[in-house]
């Protein structure tokens, strides 16, 4: 069961090996990480900022959204490396 102690100590200090640890591995700096709260309904919210309170977690989601989600509801929390496929470079052939 999740409570607001859990986003707080380990969690965080997890959160942030984890990113360095993708920066050793060839990423530039520390990765930037996706955090995605997957519900007992199977939604998952894609999160850039989480607030945890008493109750739940406050969350801001990538697709603008604002949710709110009672601990009891979280049934995992899946966390990965984002990767920037864009091309390093743009160029424009002139002949």
């Amino acid at each position: 069961m999740f409570d607001a102690d859990f986003f707080s100590g380990d969690f965080l200090a997890t959160l942030q090996e984890f990113s360095r640890d993708q920066g050793d591995a060839g990423y530039h700096g520390d990765a930037s990480l996706r955090v995605e709260i997957v519900t007992l309904t199977g939604d998952r919210l894609d999160t850039l900022q989480l607030t945890a309170v008493e109750t739940g977690a406050r969350l801001s989601t990538r697709d603008d959204r604002l949710a709110f989600v009672p601990y009891g509801q979280i049934a995992y929390i899946d966390v990965s490396a984002l990767q920037d496929h864009r091309i390093a470079g743009f160029r424009l052939s002139s002949d």
